[in-house]
């Protein structure tokens, strides 16, 4: 009910700041309000984020009188005859909030008169504890690499990391330091990273998913959604991100590049031609290799990720993998000395 009605009050907030045309929502919370926040906060097992309270500024909120106990804001109320409103449901102690209010705190207030200060110094130093935390992690996640909106942290970097650094610098990763995650999200995150195996996937969020990879962690702030385009004739191609080049060339030497391969023109002809996502169950004869093998099985010899192996894609020539794209190509159409029609395949993510 309390939850119900706070999401109530913030919508009539956010739809009388555009009714208005305002820059901010100022509400009243005052000290005793933080305290009761963090008593709540303790109660439900928080760390040192949730010692912070409520926060001055948050997003167009701003509740300037934080650093005001209620007892002063009342006596200057009295003292200047200022008219207000009490709420009613403030006296229902079946509220949380309320409880914590009347059966908790208005007790410990009058046995020791300093104890609201005390909070709100409590307060003070979580956020600036939270602070230099945050900068050290600012640092650290400068040295980060991204690589084709891939994420990569080491696991050396993972290991000198207590497991609430390390979340914290995720969330810096991906551009979450200024938002506030809940205790089951901090705790499901850090079982996650303690107890996970290679090859595990977590979902950070809507749109981010970190993976455990063998020597790194991988965070994956994009989808991959199958491909699957017919090529019509030979000539460039871009799609979803993909650049796919097929044409005749009169290139004989296999280049170094993997994403550049060099085949026999001769077998594809009047056969059609798909870029797909590779799917289980497929298979090809990869060059120099006598029998067939399981991309499956191709992938992990060789080690790939699990990002990876969701976006590999393959060249099919009726149906047949000719090309296990960037990776190796298929025995079938591989130049011999009889090969005088010669065909570039070349692919690149534009990232």
């Amino acid at each position: 009910t309390e939850m119900w009605a706070r999401r109530i009050r913030y919508n009539a907030f956010i739809e009388g700041k555009s009714k208005f045309d305002c820059d901010y929502v100022i509400t009243a919370h005052h000290a005793n309000d933080l305290v009761e926040t963090i008593i709540m906060q303790l109660n439900n097992g928080c760390g040192i984020e949730g010692l912070r309270g409520t926060p001055k500024i948050n997003g167009f909120y701003f509740r300037p009188l934080l650093g005001y106990k209620k007892s002063s804001i009342k006596n200057y109320i009295f003292k200047n005859k200022i008219n207000y409103v009490v709420d009613e449901t403030n006296n229902d102690i079946s509220i949380k909030r309320n409880f914590v209010r009347k059966k908790i705190l208005l007790p410990w207030e009058k046995q020791a008169n300093n104890i609201i200060d005390r909070f709100i110094s409590l307060s003070s130093k979580a956020i600036n504890s939270i602070n230099y935390m945050n900068m050290a992690i600012d640092k650290i996640s400068n040295d980060i690499e991204s690589i084709n909106g891939q994420i990569i942290i080491p696991n050396k970097l993972a290991k000198i990391l207590s497991p609430t650094q390390f979340v914290r610098l995720i969330k810096k990763l991906i551009g979450e330091t200024s938002i506030s995650w809940r205790r089951y999200q901090w705790e499901s995150f850090i079982q996650w990273i303690l107890n996970s195996n290679i090859g595990s996937k977590y979902n950070i969020n809507d749109y981010c998913i970190i993976l455990k990879d063998r020597k790194c962690f991988i965070i994956n702030s994009q989808f991959t959604s199958p491909i699957e385009i017919e090529i019509q004739k030979e000539g460039e191609y871009e799609f979803k991100g993909i650049r796919l080049i097929i044409n005749k060339t009169n290139e004989m030497v296999k280049s170094k590049n993997p994403f550049v391969e060099i085949i026999d023109r001769r077998l594809l002809s009047k056969k059609s031609l798909k870029l797909r996502t590779w799917r289980a169950g497929d298979r090809f004869k990869p060059l120099g290799m006598k029998g067939n093998k399981k991309i499956s099985d191709f992938l992990v010899d060789i080690k790939m990720n699990r990002f990876d192996k969701e976006k590999q894609l393959v060249l099919t020539a009726d149906d047949e993998i000719i090309w296990l794209c960037g990776q190796r190509i298929s025995d079938k159409v591989k130049v011999t000395n009889k090969t005088s029609n010669f065909m570039k395949l070349s692919i690149a993510c534009q990232s």
